[in-house]
């Protein structure tokens, strides 16, 4: 039996089946109603909330555009480069995928920024890390909002 590597790599969409809008989130266990359509930061703000659950220490992070063989970019060449968590915004607002990606991998995929990484407590590890914390949110940088 193969045990799957584990990732740091989530999605957000936004479906709206019988007319009632619904976030989608590949790792929650179901359908979330909303009372209205969810905009970029509601997205934004869900997907934050699962990077400090993660736990997943920087030596065992993967380059996950590879793992799904780049379908978020034309194919540039091999990964290369550090690895950054990276926002991707696709289906024209309907779907944000926050993954970790090789620097080469996170210039190439269209409408996609780098976000900074949640701070580590002081001598604790990621995995030490309380699962809920408030404090860290995607902000979306001023040049990409332009962009998209």
């Amino acid at each position: 039996m193969t045990t799957a590597p584990p990732s740091r790599a989530w999605t957000v969409t936004i479906s709206s089946p019988a007319g009632r809008p619904l976030l989608m989130c590949s790792a929650c266990p179901g359908p979330d109603p909303a009372a209205s359509v969810p905009r970029g930061e509601e997205m934004r703000r869900h997907l934050a909330r699962h990077v400090p659950e993660s736990g997943l220490e920087p030596h065992l992070r993967t380059c996950q555009c590879r793992e799904r063989f780049c379908v978020w970019h034309r194919r540039q060449g091999p990964c290369n480069g550090a690895l950054r968590l990276v926002l991707i915004r696709a289906d024209q607002g309907r779907t944000w995928h926050l993954a970790d990606a090789c620097a080469a991998c996170a210039v190439a995929i269209p409408q996609a920024a780098t976000v900074p990484e949640p701070p580590a407590p002081h001598g604790r590890t990621a995995r030490d890390s309380p699962a809920t914390d408030a404090s860290y949110v995607l902000e979306e940088p001023g040049e990409w909002t332009e962009s998209l």
